[in-house]
């Protein structure tokens, strides 16, 4: 019976591993697991598949919508000026990105409370934190003050 149960593990491993190497060499796994956000330049990275350009810095802990017009205001000046709060959907892509692992060279922090906005003047702060039930799942809290991390077009 021992044996026979080593036999089985060897033959099982063995299987195993030849269906990883004939996975990973298949075409179709590598456009699945393509790496999504692209380094544009030191300040700003890119959602290959959306085609938006978010910054890598953050701003100070803010705590006002004022707060927020002003920094966007300020960063609108440099090379483009479109710059813009993401909306709940676009943070939630982002850190669902971090979490597939298909942030390619990108290392940015997505923890934490962010300023938002779906609407436009409708500003609020808030985070996609993993939630406490079963599985790979993310519940939205809302907060009093975070960051800006802009995104454009």
């Amino acid at each position: 019976m021992y044996r026979h149960h080593r036999l089985f593990c060897k033959t099982t491993l063995i299987a195993v591993a030849w269906m990883a190497l004939v996975i990973s060499l298949c075409p179709v796994t590598k456009a699945v697991a393509a790496d999504r956000l692209q380094v544009v330049s030191e300040k700003i990275f890119a959602d290959t598949k959306k085609e938006l350009m978010w910054q890598t810095q953050t701003s100070k802990r803010l705590k006002s919508p004022k707060e927020v017009v002003a920094y966007l205001e300020k960063i609108n000046k440099g090379q483009y000026s479109d710059w813009r709060l993401p909306t709940g959907v676009e943070l939630f892509t982002l850190t669902s990105i971090f979490d597939m692992k298909q942030n390619g060279a990108v290392k940015i922090r997505v923890e934490g409370k962010f300023w938002l906005s779906d609407q436009p003047g409708d500003y609020h702060v808030g985070s996609w934190e993993i939630g406490d039930g079963c599985g790979p799942s993310r519940s939205y809290y809302e907060g009093e003050a975070g960051y800006v991390r802009a995104v454009r077009p």
